[in-house]
């Protein structure tokens, strides 16, 4: 499908609104009524829970009035976006995507998306999603599940689907959403966007419905990497270091492990390797292979963190998981029975297996510029093929998330310009910096690679 609509640049869109030359209420109409052909009753997708109509346009007319008294109102003003329902806005309900299990009105703004409202952006509303947070499709068994908006057939991928595919749909040009195995980068590349998942450790996630304490992290779901640069300007990640560029075009180096090809799809590995072949004719960019850990071990490891938090946060927020047998869909309820057979000691053995994993991968990333790597071993799934499908999809995002760096997950665009939208091309790449690095890992693949724009 093509997109409801073409956003200008954030960039653009925020100069303009703060000129007069257009309105914060002008755009946030726009978005609304777009929004409005996928809520949970539309035949096209549910890829909104709800919307704030009255809330927004009242947002915007304080930002409008503020622009005719010639205040200033921030690098985002005036701009839509959409929240992922497991991030707190206060005086909303949060589901975290299981209404029947966990509905709840926040007393306060998550500090994540307050940051964006205090730099003038103005939410719509929240947004569908894997439940819980669990899985990587775009499957909800009580709000239906997210269409992907290329494929016929095919989901979006999750958990952050609802905010990836109203970016790639044109609906907003910015959603947020959160990444524990890949909720971010997955859903980006599947829809054809562009996902960030910063550093860990980037900021404070109080009001954001835990997955796992210590891989969780919010990023941003874009239209393309110069958005992704714009939005990212010098306050949502704080501990990220600014980044000058310094004379002509610097050399770089990238690494990748040609041993993670083994176990894709015969197609994907196709495109994945024209990617590394494209990227190597730029004449600036020198390809090094390295030997990294084993990642089907780091998964074990980091799915034993994910599961164990999970299980325990799940019990302080809602109470013993046997009552609520009737109440989640499958895949949340049986993590959970998994996850109570496993020895409590299991957890910190884990924990400090994955902290070895994070050294190791700060000091691979540390000897050259970035890495790159799959980001599914294979394209979007079809619904029809649930829930074997899914299973294999965290082999290579879950273990790459475990290390804490910052990655941009986004489409293999470059196959996706010479054959057109396929699952492969859409299977995606992680290309990963060093930590609290953000800025100069935009800077490399806005300048080096073939990145959407």
């Amino acid at each position: 499908m093509l997109p409801y609509y073409e956003w200008p640049s954030l960039e653009k869109m925020s100069r303009e609104v703060q000129s007069g030359a257009r309105s914060a209420r002008s755009q946030v109409e726009l978005a609304l009524s777009l929004a409005q052909r996928e809520t949970l009753d539309s035949l096209v997708s549910p890829t909104f829970i709800s919307l704030d109509a009255e809330g927004a346009l009242a947002m915007a007319d304080a930002l409008d009035a503020k622009i005719k008294r010639g205040e200033s109102c921030g690098d985002l003003c005036g701009i839509p976006f959409a929240v992922k329902d497991n991030i707190d806005y206060v005086g909303h309900v949060t589901t975290a995507g299981s209404p029947k299990a966990y509905s709840k009105k926040a007393i306060k703004t998550a500090s994540v998306l307050q940051s964006l409202i205090e730099r003038g952006a103005i939410p719509i509303g929240k947004t569908n999603m894997n439940e819980w947070a669990v899985g990587l499709t775009g499957e909800n068994a009580h709000f239906g599940n997210v269409k992907n908006p290329h494929l016929t057939g095919c989901l979006s991928g999750g958990s952050s689907s609802g905010s990836a595919r109203a970016v790639a749909m044109g609906i907003v040009p910015i959603a947020l959403g959160s990444d524990t195995g890949g909720s971010i980068r997955m859903p980006a590349a599947w829809c054809g966007i562009v996902g960030l998942r910063p550093s860990s450790d980037s900021f404070s996630l109080d009001g954001v419905v835990p997955r796992s304490r210590s891989l969780d992290v919010v990023g941003p779901l874009v239209k393309n990497i110069q958005d992704c640069d714009y939005f990212l300007a010098n306050s949502f990640c704080p501990k990220s270091e600014p980044y000058q560029v310094k004379g002509d075009l610097t050399p770089i180096q990238i690494a990748w492990d040609p041993r993670l090809l083994e176990g894709l799809d015969s197609a994907v590995r196709e495109s994945f390797l024209q990617f590394i072949q494209n990227a190597e004719r730029n004449p600036a960019v020198s390809l090094v292979e390295q030997s990294w850990p084993d990642f089907s071990e780091v998964t074990e490891y980091a799915f034993t963190v994910l599961q164990m938090e999970f299980l325990q946060d799940f019990r302080l927020m809602c109470g013993d998981e046997v009552l609520y047998a009737d109440r989640l869909g499958a895949p949340v309820f049986n993590e959970m029975q998994q996850a109570a057979l496993l020895d409590p000691q299991e957890l910190s053995k884990a924990l400090a297996k994955l902290s070895a994993f994070r050294s190791t991968m700060t000091q691979f990333v540390g000897e050259v510029d970035m890495l790159a790597l799959p980001l599914t071993p294979c394209g979007p799934v079809e619904e029809a093929k649930l829930p074997d499908a899914a299973k294999p999809l965290r082999k290579l995002s879950l273990p790459m998330g475990a290390s804490g760096l910052p990655i941009l997950g986004l489409p293999l665009i470059s196959v996706k310009e010479a054959q057109g939208l396929t699952g492969p091309s859409l299977s995606g790449v992680q290309l990963v910096g060093q930590a609290f690095q953000e800025h100069k890992l935009i800077y490399m693949v806005k300048t080096y690679l073939d990145a959407p724009s």
